[in-house]
């Protein structure tokens, strides 16, 4: 430590070498002045240590002890522990004479300010994070119900994509997308706004003293276009896509959690809307949040539970009406809202992660019910029956191995089985979604292309990808009576799919005319009401007598 004496009635302070080492002094200052001290004292601690030092110094305190910094040489400033004990007249009590030491901690509370820092910052963005962003809420919050003239937004901002960044380029390309975006979001905020990056790749913003949800919304929508401009990161050009959810201060709880939730939920309506990117929250976004709680925690249960059922839906030749294959449906059984579709509970499963186990009910279900259906025939004889994959499952390296294995233990061929996917597996494909794909075929399963022409030229990705049939979406079905050019565009990819020896079969036929047009056209196989609704296994009758009827009466 430093040692320094001031003799007070001469007003001038011996310190020692090491004094001035640590206060940044020539060796040779080993006499300064009190005010030269008060001079090189940090600004926010100036008074304070001045009324520490007074009152010491008149007795109302037993030592002076300060924790400040001190200005160096170099502008910068330094923080030091001062002690100090005053010598006071036995007679008059007064001081005439301090002396003390002076520490050197500045590597001690360098490290406490990163602390506090760590703990209210993010370390890859510089944003305050979730804890700090709620503090200022719940201060936005105080200031509402003290001014009822006072308005604000929250904002939770979700980047798009932001995943395949990190699988494509790494993640260190990802932190600096990340890092971009932040610079992005302070720049355009006004002075009093609060941007906070709360998880991987989302933010959120406080807009403070906002005039209306209009200017709110102009707000957002200017900070929404900013984000969407394109940045260079370590030489790839990327194009950012940003979704925002927003909610407005009025009519809602002094809770700073349920406003965030709320900004969320908007968020959610967001990212699943087509129709803009900003969505503002109301009331019955919550009430959805509350029922999409509800109905995951439900079918976590039903998986446990292995309550979900399969429904089967024909697929027949448009020639003579045979019956060919079935199309396997997942049905839920829900407990109080009756039987769901998959509309309702698929998007769901793959949110959580929980598409893998759900289609491997479906697979186990399938093949136990093919193996029936075999025992049912007397020749051993059962229809092939195609079942949906998602495209999340082929991340699995074991997809194809997994499926087997269930054929095995039920003891049927492979051949049975079938598999749809959605063509956008064929639109961006990889080495490990073809060598599943390649492994079901070699092993006799059938792959079809599900939903196919709804949103990629797939076409062109057939002669290279793994592909038997493909299914002509419904949406082309149910126009193809009036839309001649729609006629053109549906015969011309049944003559290129024929081309490449893939079978075509067209969904959701329901009337006898679309039915003869499309067979008019080559198209191999129909499915939809026209034939039969999907209905559970015992609806239709055995594999036997199906295989032996002469169509389904229509």
């Amino acid at each position: 430590d430093g040692l320094w004496d001031w003799d007070i009635l001469a007003d001038s302070i011996y310190v020692s070498p090491r004094f001035c080492e640590i206060a940044g002094l020539k060796p040779s200052d080993s006499l300064i002045q009190p005010k030269g001290v008060f001079a090189r004292l940090h600004p926010d601690e100036a008074p304070t240590y001045r009324q520490k030092l007074i009152a010491h110094i008149k007795g109302y305190s037993p030592q002076f002890m300060m924790e400040h910094r001190i200005r160096l040489p170099n502008g910068s400033y330094q923080w030091v522990m001062t002690r100090g004990v005053a010598l006071r007249d036995e007679t008059t009590g007064r001081a005439f004479r301090m002396a003390g030491s002076i520490s050197d901690i500045n590597l001690r509370k360098t490290a406490e300010e990163r602390l506090v820092h760590d703990a209210l910052y993010d370390s890859l963005t510089g944003l305050t994070n979730r804890g700090l962003f709620v503090a200022h809420l719940k201060s936005a919050l105080g200031q509402r119900n003290r001014d009822e003239d006072f308005r604000f937004a929250v904002l939770a901002i979700n980047l798009e994509r932001f995943r395949l960044v990190n699988d494509s380029f790494g993640h260190a390309s990802g932190d600096a997308l990340l890092r971009q975006l932040a610079d992005r979001i302070r720049g355009t905020l006004r002075q009093g706004d609060v941007a906070a990056r709360v998880g991987g790749d989302q933010f959120a913003v406080l807009l403070n003293g906002i005039g209306d949800a209009t200017e709110a919304l102009r707000l957002t929508e200017s900070l929404r276009k900013r984000l969407a401009e394109p940045v260079d990161v370590e030489g790839h050009t990327l194009y950012p896509n940003t979704r925002i959810g927003v909610a407005l201060s009025e009519g809602i709880s002094d809770d700073a959690e349920a406003l965030l939730r709320d900004a969320d939920n908007a968020l959610h309506q967001a990212r699943q809307s087509k129709a803009g990117a900003v969505e503002v929250f109301h009331a019955s976004m919550h009430t959805k949040a509350l029922h999409s709680l509800r109905l995951e925690a439900d079918l976590r249960a039903a998986l446990r539970a292995r309550d979900l059922t399969v429904y089967y839906q024909p697929i027949v030749s448009l020639s003579d009406g045979r019956v060919c294959s079935y199309e396997a449906l997942a049905r839920w059984p829900h407990p109080t809202e009756g039987l769901l579709g998959p509309v309702h509970f698929i998007p769901l499963a793959e949110t959580l992660d929980l598409i893998h186990p759900l289609c491997m009910q479906v697979v186990d279900q399938v093949c136990a019910q093919l193996r029936s259906w075999q025992e049912q025939s007397p020749d051993g004889v059962a229809l092939p029956v195609s079942i949906n994959l998602s495209a999340k499952q082929f991340a699995l390296a074991s997809l194809a191995d997994e499926i087997m294995a269930v054929a095995r233990q039920h003891r049927i061929p492979p051949s049975l089985l079938r598999f749809e996917i959605t063509e956008s597996l064929l639109a961006a494909p990889d080495s490990r979604t073809a060598h599943t794909l390649h492994a079901l075929r070699s092993a006799g399963m059938a792959v079809l292309i599900d939903d196919f022409g709804t949103g990629f030229s797939a076409l062109s990705y057939l002669h290279t990808m793994p592909c038997d049939v493909i299914k002509l979406d419904g949406s082309f079905v149910r126009s193809i009576m009036e839309d001649q050019r729609l006629r053109a565009i549906v015969g011309r990819s049944i003559e290129l799919a024929h081309d490449l020896g893939i079978a075509v079969v067209a969904e959701c036929i329901e009337t006898e005319a679309q039915s003869e047009l499309l067979h008019g056209m080559g198209c191999d196989f129909g499915q939809g009401y026209l034939f039969a609704r999907p209905q559970k296994a015992e609806f239709f009758d055995t594999a036997a007598k199906l295989i032996a009827n002469d169509g389904l009466g229509r």
